[in-house]
């Protein structure tokens, strides 16, 4: 199936192979039915392989938005973002989680001071009553530090 998804430009439909894989032998489970995050939140977190934001933070498919981007940076892409699922889809609080070991950050303590940077931006631009809370992800011990 090939399309054009501005402003990329031509797409087509992404056929399994060796390094992708082929579906799961079993369907996967259906999709919630609800639009809106059943926990009212929205996870911001790095584009990294290796995170697993709904399993770290104990949710499950439906439960939050999840925001991705290299650094778990607070753009203003993630910012629209957030205004939308806050005003469309009832979202009350955001969960930034950084993680060490990032290659969008020169150190551990440049991604953490980037996570609280993001979170005083969340917290400037959001309305009253909004949550944010920030945190960093160790990659090996699987632990999660507040920032």
């Amino acid at each position: 199936m090939s399309g054009n998804w501005e402003p990329f430009g031509p797409t087509r439909r992404l056929e399994p192979t060796a390094d992708v894989g082929a579906p799961a032998a079993r369907p996967a489970p259906a999709p919630p039915s609800r639009r809106e995050p059943a926990r009212g939140v929205a996870v911001i977190t790095c584009m990294d392989a290796r995170i697993d934001p709904l399993g770290v933070l104990g949710l499950s498919l439906g439960d939050a938005n999840v925001i991705r981007n290299a650094g778990a940076t607070v753009s203003d892409d993630v910012l629209r973002s957030l205004h939308a699922a806050e005003s469309l889809l009832g979202v009350r609080r955001a969960v930034l989680m950084g993680h060490t070991d990032c290659a969008g950050h020169g150190s551990d303590a440049a991604a953490a001071a980037a996570m609280a940077d993001g979170a005083r931006r969340i917290r400037n631009v959001m309305p009253d009553g909004f949550a944010v809370d920030a945190f960093m992800y160790d990659v090996v011990t699987g632990t999660l530090s507040p920032v």
